[in-house]
């Protein structure tokens, strides 16, 4: 009997020391390669679709994982690998030699290995606590907030004017795309500029800035990975993560907001949106079928339509070339009926790690991440030109959007960039109907693209704000202005009732509700 409880503890010695080791080199991969990302973000997509996440991201976080898990393990095993109790030493038996540490400390850990391996366990979830941001999510949850129930605009309830002739609507969303890769004396972080052709576009057209040359979008609470980004720009709400968490893959998503596709859908356009990878993912396509009523084209749907084979797939699905070859063909159909059309695009190739580089890309940089976004300007560019030929576009809008900054890891971009630059997605707005009363020197976020997307259309809006979003065409000063960005972000990160119950209207806290009015 006592050698079976030996046995036992034995047992579970090692099952909490491997378990701590996992808590260990987790912590240590988001630490090195998450370091800009919050919690929210995590947990948003382990409560979401992550179906179609190619396997090149998936083995590269497994690469970058191993050494350090196989480091870990061994160092807190050293002292439960065995010990000759003769000599009170510790002998590790390789293939063909024994490595003997004659440290008769260990002796005694041995004999107290359960209690060593659950103080190493706590150890393990004080770090993980610590580098996963944990803290911040945790006071985010238990602090409560009544700012966005103060400062929401609900906009179905506000005035919106369109012009007696509506104007269609181009969104490309340009994954990860922000303003660093722009040379310093154009307002970027590099020293050689490696998207000149969006370069030109923001030049040549209208970029909203948070300089007095090119700039964009400071990075909000929220917004920062690739729905968020999608639903802070259409609907001017951050993408919070209820404690109860949320089924936003469900036709439920975010049901008492009113957004963008829901404005166009009102007034009578056809909406469609492309994405190059599977619409499920992180329930985008929940989302815009919920708002707007989207017809939706991916990855399945190429497949389904006979475009392309399942075996074909690359990357996050197929690559950006296609995707704007096949939204040309979108785009000419759409333009062919006689309601406006509103069209979303989302680029995947400058999604890290390093990007996916097409055969017909040029590799002139040193990095592939690099070689990358070249590319990518250039297809956009190519793109523009292409609408700019076309007859519907002198009543086209066409808005060109920075989903979110980089997550490219290890410092990358720390590394190339001017020591103090300030991050910020990419925006251009080409052809909008109207010209803004100040574009540059703003303070603004993804929030505001709200507003100021329906606004670029022509679109009269009465109090010029929506959602959290204030229209940047206008001389409203932004929320993030009036208090600022930290102030916004700690308030944006708290818990609230308002959003809970009114913008969620998930059945718990509809039950939660119930049950407390009994």
């Amino acid at each position: 009997m006592k050698k079976k409880n030996k046995l036992f503890m034995s047992y579970l010695t090692i099952f909490i020391l491997i378990l701590s080791t996992v808590l260990f080199s987790f912590a240590t991969y988001i630490k090195k390669n998450f370091a800009n990302q919050s919690l929210e973000q995590m947990i948003f997509y382990l409560v979401s679709n992550t179906k179609g996440t190619p396997s090149d991201v998936i083995i590269s976080a497994f690469q970058s994982s191993f050494l350090p898990f196989l480091l870990i393990l061994f160092i807190v095993f050293i002292p439960v690998l065995g010990i000759n109790r003769k000599r009170d030493v510790i002998e590790v038996k390789m293939k063909h030699k024994t490595f003997t540490f004659r440290l008769s400390p260990l002796k005694l850990i041995y004999k107290f290995r359960l209690l060593y391996a659950f103080l190493i366990f706590i150890l393990s979830l004080i770090t993980c606590y610590h580098f996963v941001g944990a803290k911040h999510y945790v006071k985010g949850v238990t602090d409560t907030s009544t700012f966005i129930d103060t400062h929401y605009v609900d906009g179905s309830k506000v005035p919106l004017t369109f012009p007696k002739q509506k104007r269609n609507l181009i969104i490309v969303y340009l994954e990860s795309m922000e303003n660093s890769m722009i040379d310093k004396d154009n307002g970027g972080g590099w020293n050689y500029n490696v998207i000149p052709e969006l370069t030109t576009i923001a030049k040549t057209n209208l970029n909203f800035s948070n300089s007095d040359k090119i700039g964009g979008a400071n990075r909000i609470f929220g917004t920062t990975w690739t729905v968020g980004g999608l639903v802070g720009t259409t609907s001017g709400l951050p993408l919070k993560i209820p404690v109860n968490g949320n089924q936003y893959t469900s036709s439920n998503f975010l049901a008492g907001a009113y957004t963008l596709g829901d404005v166009l859908k009102k007034e009578g356009y056809n909406q469609e949106v492309i994405f190059g990878s599977d619409a499920n993912f992180g329930g985008r396509k929940s989302y815009y079928k919920r708002h707007g009523d989207y017809l939706i084209s991916d990855l399945n749907t190429a497949i389904q339509e006979g475009k392309m084979k399942a075996s074909q797939k690359v990357w996050w699905g197929y690559d950006d070339t296609h995707l704007f070859d096949w939204a040309k063909e979108e785009i000419s159909s759409l333009a062919n009926a006689k309601k406006p059309f509103s069209m979303t695009l989302l680029t995947a190739n400058t999604h890290f790690p390093d990007g996916y580089l097409e055969s017909k890309a040029e590799k002139k940089y040193s990095t592939q991440y690099e070689n990358v976004f070249a590319y990518s300007s250039k297809q956009v560019d190519g793109f523009v030109k292409w609408l700019q030929q076309q007859d519907f576009y002198p009543n086209t809008t066409i808005v060109l959007l920075g989903d979110h900054l980089s997550m490219q890891p290890g410092g990358y971009f720390e590394k190339y960039m001017t020591k103090g630059y300030s991050r910020t997605t990419y925006n251009a707005f080409i052809n909008p109907a109207l010209e803004p009363v100040q574009s540059k020197n703003r303070i603004f976020t993804a929030l505001d693209m709200y507003p100021t997307i329906l606004a670029s259309m022509g679109v009269t809006i009465q109090g010029d704000r929506l959602g959290l979003g204030t229209n940047l065409f206008s001389n409203r000063r932004t929320i993030e202005e009036e208090s600022g960005l930290g102030f916004l972000n700690s308030e944006l990160a708290k818990d609230s009732k308002f959003y809970n119950e009114q913008i969620l209207q998930d059945d718990y806290f509809k039950l939660l509700k119930r049950a407390q009015s009994q």
